[in-house]
């Protein structure tokens, strides 16, 4: 009877294993035109779009991302309710170039 459980914990391990795995490559593909960017040091997850992505000041505190983040990933270093306002910001109300500087000093952590 234990032989039993034992084999049945092995088989439960590896497909919970497997479910994982899965889930986790399903979590790094985004829809078409969306791009992860990760925030915060929490590393909170958003899709963002192409044309938020491409936004010079967005360019700007993406450049700024720490030494240790992964080069691979788009981190922005600000809290997330500051990054959730600059999206707000950049949807609705486009910032003028020459408040950049200004901007930028104010998200960047």
């Amino acid at each position: 009877m234990a032989g039993k459980f034992q084999r049945l914990r092995s088989v439960l391990k590896r497909w919970n294993s497997r479910n994982r795995l899965a889930a986790a490559a399903d979590d790094d593909e985004a829809p078409a035109g969306l791009h992860p960017v990760y925030v915060g040091k929490s590393r909170r997850r958003y899709l963002i779009s192409s044309r938020l992505v491409d936004h010079p000041l967005f360019q700007v505190l993406i450049d700024q991302r720490s030494a240790d983040d992964d080069p691979s990933a788009v981190v922005v270093g600000c809290e997330v309710v500051l990054f959730e306002h600059l999206l707000w910001m950049l949807e609705n109300g486009d910032p003028s170039p020459e408040s950049f500087d200004e901007l930028v000093e104010f998200y960047a952590c």
